[in-house]
């Protein structure tokens, strides 16, 4: 696990039981989103909020994380 990793206890966002694994990172849709924050930076559902996010449009609804594990919501990474 890395310091990054959304497993570790005090690092959990609102769907907490997802970590930020190879095979789930792939399947995220963040880098993609034009709401993006930060290189480098992914899988906001799992990790919380990111300060200082400007809402330019969403895609976590049409991620298959949103989708495999049934989340609710957009923005994830101001929630």
């Amino acid at each position: 696990m890395t310091d990054d990793d959304s497993c570790i206890t005090g690092k959990r966002g609102k769907y907490f039981g997802i970590c930020t694994s190879y095979h789930h990172s792939k399947g995220c849709n963040c880098p993609k989103c034009p709401s993006y924050p930060e290189k480098g930076k992914f899988m906001f559902c799992s990790k919380g909020a990111y300060p200082g996010v400007e809402k330019k449009g969403c895609l976590c609804q049409e991620c298959i994380i949103h989708n495999k594990f049934d989340l609710e919501g957009e923005y994830f990474c101001l929630e």
